[in-house]
């Protein structure tokens, strides 16, 4: 991880409330997957283009997460599925922050991501009145279907483009677990690039494709489940487990 706080250090940076210019609640994501070993090469390429995050003089930033689902597993089969119009549930937490929220997002019919959330007291998967309401009132499903599945956790830096259009997430060494497994991808990379429709293409990707990194659709929740479970229905993500294990786990 040092290696990656050295390699950010040639970057200007921004604050927290330089990122109010792109909070991208409603937007259209692009996603990679990489080996870590790639990631000095495409900072190196890309840092007068954009900013990085900083707090307090850091740039990387742990994150926890705790994903909830129904008992069938609803949510898990429509993306599975490839259905239109799925859901996610989850807690997150800003480690370093000490930072709460309960958060909804929903992938759209029209390829749109529309993230709605609230700020959670404690990191405790227990619902309060209030945030019972919220959850009823952004997504279809009773807080009484809702049981937690996973626990994810990874370490994050943001970069901003120069015209504050784009935001791009860069999420290292993913890890999961439930109540009898865990697993760590030590050596994966996972970029995001978040932008309106509306946006030019983003400076990244021209160096992703020379690279000859393809957009790779990836869902923690859904990956982290079909790494931790055997009997879950996991068909369709086979090829990326296959990769995942091969490029990415111990």
């Amino acid at each position: 991880m040092n290696l990656i706080r050295n390699c950010l250090l040639p970057f200007n940076k921004v604050t927290l409330g330089d990122l109010d210019q792109v909070k991208l609640m409603d937007r259209t994501d692009l996603k990679y997957c990489l080996h870590i070993k790639l990631l000095p090469q495409i900072l190196e390429a890309i840092q007068s283009d954009y900013f990085v995050l900083e707090i307090k003089g850091e740039t990387v930033f742990k994150y926890d997460n705790t994903y909830f689902d129904t008992p069938d597993n609803q949510m898990f089969n429509c993306h599975h599925n490839g259905r239109a119009n799925r859901f996610k549930i989850r807690m997150r937490s800003y480690v370093e922050s000490n930072l709460n929220f309960l958060e909804i997002k929903l992938k759209n019919n029209k390829g749109r991501t529309i993230k709605e959330r609230i700020i959670k007291r404690e990191f405790i998967p227990e619902f309060t009145t209030d945030e019972a309401a919220f959850l009823e009132q952004a997504s279809p499903f009773p807080i009484q279907q809702l049981e937690p599945k996973i626990k994810s956790s990874f370490s994050r830096f943001t970069l901003v483009d120069k015209e504050f259009t784009q935001r791009v997430t860069v999420d290292l060494c993913p890890g999961f677990q439930n109540s009898e497994n865990k697993v760590l991808l030590d050596k994966l990379v996972i970029i995001e690039i978040k932008q309106d429709k509306s946006s030019n293409p983003a400076k990244i990707i021209n160096i992703l494709q020379q690279l000859r990194v393809r957009q790779q659709g990836f869902s923690k929740y859904c990956v982290g489940r079909s790494l931790l479970e055997d009997k879950i229905k996991k068909n369709n993500f086979k090829p990326l487990l296959l990769k995942i294990k091969k490029e990415y786990s111990n």
